[in-house]
């Protein structure tokens, strides 16, 4: 029944009222509902049609990712083949710190998982704050101080300082240093085995974030015999790899070595693909075509590792025999053993340049830092005293002493100031007056002979042949007395013909930080290094490469292959040349960019097209096979030496001279080089050389207190030695240096000689010996080679090198069996030796 007029009027209006209020709010609400759609629909536009790009790219960002692809490293071989630089598989596990879980209680669980299957710990915060409160307190604020205000790492400088050891990077600390970059690969541990990466990997679709990225590391085969050419790799050093050069944070470049110098070659090219991804980063397929990696070149060195390990083992054997034989101090009587901890081999082929060997002492394991740089052991290397990180043979500097002397010899000859038949007057000592003060004979300066006894007469040929001081004095400085009068090469004429020689500039070898040495290019860079005049007592020292003369190991054996092969300077080669992946030659540019590559067809005719493949024809680019297929060296002169081959001819046949040895009846007629060690003749190879005992005074003897200011200037010595063989028609050059080794013709001149026999393959290096016939060489003369005298003993020496591999013995049923016939070794007939 219908209640109107029913209500009492005081209803009615209350209830009007209140529809009032509600249409009220009502429409209150659905202006607000107006308003917020409309902010709404302006914010989609300005998000559409403003913000509509950067949007879709961020969320293509999100769901695609380009991906590199390493491109295979280069590997190295020596020149058999024999392999020095490789690449192994291992596998890292890595996380993404923008794919891991952003709820803490998720992420731990992520993280514990990931502890219990590397063995990583999740933190070491603790455990690394207890050793800091272990540790000296005042120590540690002291080393912190230091840290903060220098801006380095304080628990980095208390490992480095040896008052608190750092703890191994835990998984949070990891994550944290690596938070800046969310979407790169954060390593947590590195080669694992290849089952654990399995059981990991297959368990990621549940760690989010957690992947297995497998990474190709380096391995030396030959380890510290090769490590000085080859080097080692290490990460990106600084930001200018990353934005300059194209190279990611995680990747590892060449840090020393062949590994440096040619890391564009070495390094390839990457590939890019592009993919979609989930949430968790991982991929869900692969979007267009991918971009292949180029892989990087392979060297082929000029080196023969067989060489260079009988090499190393022949200077290691001899620098410790010179560490067992006594010293005798000159003045207190005193006998000590020497320190003897470098020493450097060079072998080069003089007629085309090539690095046949190159051994440098103290040594490193390259091996080391094939996955990270161990900082205990890097940091050890670098505070060694005789830095074994260095490559002396092109890096260390040395005065060459008279190994030096055939530079004068060939430039007082060409120049006309002697003849090789003019005879100087050779005392033991000359002195000279002083151009300011001629008759004040206390300002006179006196020069000594290494042989205070004189030698009489000589000429170019004597003069090298027993290393005569005064000679060289002579025709370097000059000298006007007693009616005999030289005009003196000097300095200027030094600087010519050691230039063309080698001295004194970089000769652009592939490895890195080759040393130019010093040679001082005339009179007035004495008063502009050193504030003083240049003095004729300075071209005295600089005759016998003393004073400011400084050159490499390997300077000296390119002097020698100088006068060994006519008077050519061949830019000194380690890489006999470079293949791509396909097995081509390929040639490249100063900017290590490939211009050419270069095969054979089925017919043996050469073809050569540019970097693309394309055919190429340009008479400049020239690339020769052997009927072999094998690629022929191609060497590269750098200067010619100005000297009629005449004179190179006298100064070589003063060389050969050096090595000499004529037995008249109870006289023994030798050069300095035969003083010690019996040469090659026996075995119808003749040598040449030129000894050197150089005078220092660097850091490590200062340090050592080895110089000596006494009753008489004595300062310690260093060995050396270059020669080369055959002398007709030379194969080999080699340079032999050992630092603080004392006389040259003693410690130097013996491990050329063992090296060329090593290289010859004669006596105890004979191929095809087996373990009873190589036994019996070395207890018999004169089936072995290289037999050295050692004076302070009076006993004869032969390092025992033992060959890669032994001949079978014959059978006996089938071939005669030779018993090693014991022969008593000869008492030594000590050589008539005047002392230097």
């Amino acid at each position: 029944m219908s209640r109107v007029g029913w209500d009492r009027i005081e209803e009615i209006e209350e209830q009007e009222n209140e529809d009032i209020g509600i249409r009220g709010r009502l429409y209150f609400l659905r202006v607000l509902m107006i308003i917020i759609l409309g902010a709404l629909l302006l914010r989609v536009y300005y998000l559409q049609q403003t913000k509509g790009q950067n949007l879709q790219a961020l969320a293509q960002e999100n769901q695609f990712a380009i991906l590199t692809t390493d491109a295979p490293r280069g590997v190295m071989f020596d020149r058999h083949g024999a392999p020095l630089a490789i690449n192994l598989p291992s596998y890292n596990v890595t996380i993404t710190p923008a794919f891991l879980p952003s709820d803490d209680a998720e992420r731990q669980a992520v993280f514990e998982r990931l502890s219990i299957l590397t063995g990583v710990p999740i933190t070491n915060t603790l455990q690394q704050e207890a050793l800091i409160t272990e540790a000296n307190p005042e120590l540690v604020n002291s080393y912190s101080r230091l840290a903060q205000i220098y801006g380095a790492n304080v628990e980095d400088t208390l490992d480095q300082a040896g008052i608190v050891k750092q703890l191994p990077d835990s998984i949070e600390g990891i994550w944290l240093e690596n938070s800046f970059a969310q979407y790169l690969p954060a390593v947590i541990t590195s080669n694992v085995p290849v089952t654990l990466a399995y059981t990991i990997e297959q368990e990621s679709i549940f760690l989010p974030g957690v992947r297995v990225l497998q990474e190709p590391l380096r391995e030396y085969p030959s380890g510290e015999l090769t490590s000085h050419i080859i080097g080692f790799m290490g990460p990106i050093p600084n930001q200018g790899w990353i934005d300059q050069l194209g190279y990611e944070r995680d990747d590892r470049v060449g840090w020393s070595g062949l590994e440096s110098s040619m890391e564009i070659e070495l390094s390839g090219v990457k590939g890019q693909r592009q993919i979609e991804q989930n949430w968790t980063g991982r991929e869900v397929r692969q979007v267009g075509n991918a971009i292949a990696p180029q892989a990087g070149l392979n060297l082929h060195l000029t080196l023969d590792l067989e060489l260079q390990r009988q090499t190393a083992e022949i200077l290691a054997q001899y620098m410790e025999e010179n560490r067992r034989t006594v010293r005798i101090d000159e003045i207190t009587g005193k006998r000590t053993y020497p320190e003897i901890e470098q020493a450097v081999v060079v072998a080069l082929n003089p007629q085309t340049g090539e690095v046949l060997a190159m051994v440098n002492y103290p040594t490193f394991d390259n091996n080391r830092f094939t996955s990270e740089v161990p900082v205990n052991y890097y940091l050890g290397l670098e505070r060694n005293d005789y830095t074994p990180l260095v490559n002396h043979a092109i890096s260390g500097t040395y005065p060459p002493g008279s190994t030096f002397k055939i530079v004068p010899a060939a430039g007082a000859l060409q120049e006309g100031l002697v003849s090789p038949s003019r005879f100087l007057k050779a005392p033991g000592e000359i002195e000279i007056p002083n151009r300011f003060a001629p008759n004040d004979p206390g300002r006179a300066q006196t020069f000594v002979c290494w042989n205070r006894k004189g030698h009489g007469l000589m000429n170019t040929v004597l003069g090298l042949k027993y290393s005569c001081d005064i000679y060289f004095y002579k025709i370097t400085g000059g000298f006007d007395q007693d009616g005999e009068y030289v005009e003196g090469l000097t300095v200027d004429g030094i600087a010519k013909y050691g230039k063309q020689f080698g001295f004194g500039r970089v000769q652009g070898i592939e490895l890195p930080l080759e040393n130019p040495g010093n040679l001082p290019p005339n009179r007035d860079w004495k008063a502009q290094v050193h504030g003083e005049p240049w003095s004729t007592g300075d071209d005295y020292n600089l005759g016998i490469g003393q004073g400011y003369m400084t050159a490499t190991p390997l300077q000296v054996a390119q002097m020698a292959a100088v006068i060994a092969n006519g008077g050519f300077l061949y830019r000194p080669r380690i890489i006999h040349h470079m293949t791509d992946e396909d097995g081509n030659v390929v040639l490249v540019d100063d900017d290590s960019q490939i211009i050419a590559r270069a095969h054979q067809d089925e017919n043996g005719n050469t073809i050569i097209t540019d970097a693309d493949g394309n055919p190429l024809n340009d008479p400049t680019i020239s690339v020769e096979f052997d009927e072999e297929g094998n690629v022929i060296f191609q060497p590269e002169v750098v200067d010619a030496l100005n000297v009629n081959r005449g004179y190179i001819d006298v100064v070589a046949e003063g060389l050969r001279e050096v090595n000499s040895l004529v037995v008249d009846g109870e006289d023994r007629i030798y050069g300095t080089g035969a003083t010690y060690v019996d040469w090659l003749e026996p075995f119808g190879i003749v040598s040449a050389g030129k000894t050197g005992t150089s005078e220092y005074c660097d850091n490590i003897a200062i340090k050592r207190g080895w110089c000596r200011f006494e009753k008489k200037a004595i300062q310690p010595t260093h060995a050396w030695y270059v020669g080369y063989a055959p002398y007709e028609d030379p194969e080999i050059v080699v340079a032999a240096f050992v630092f603080n080794g004392g006389e040259g013709s003693q410690w130097a001149a013996p491990i050329a000689c063992h090296v060329m026999a090593a290289y010859f393959g004669v006596g105890q290096y004979a191929e095809g010996l087996t373990t009873i016939e190589w036994e019996r060489i070395l207890r018999t003369d004169p089936d072995r080679a290289c037999r050295t005298y050692i004076q302070t003993d009076n006993r004869f020496y032969v390092p025992v090198v033992e060959p890669s591999e032994f001949a079978p013995e014959p059978d006996p049923l089938t071939e005669p069996l030779v018993e090693p016939i014991a022969i008593p070794e000869k008492t030594a007939v000590p050589p008539i030796v005047d002392e230097p």
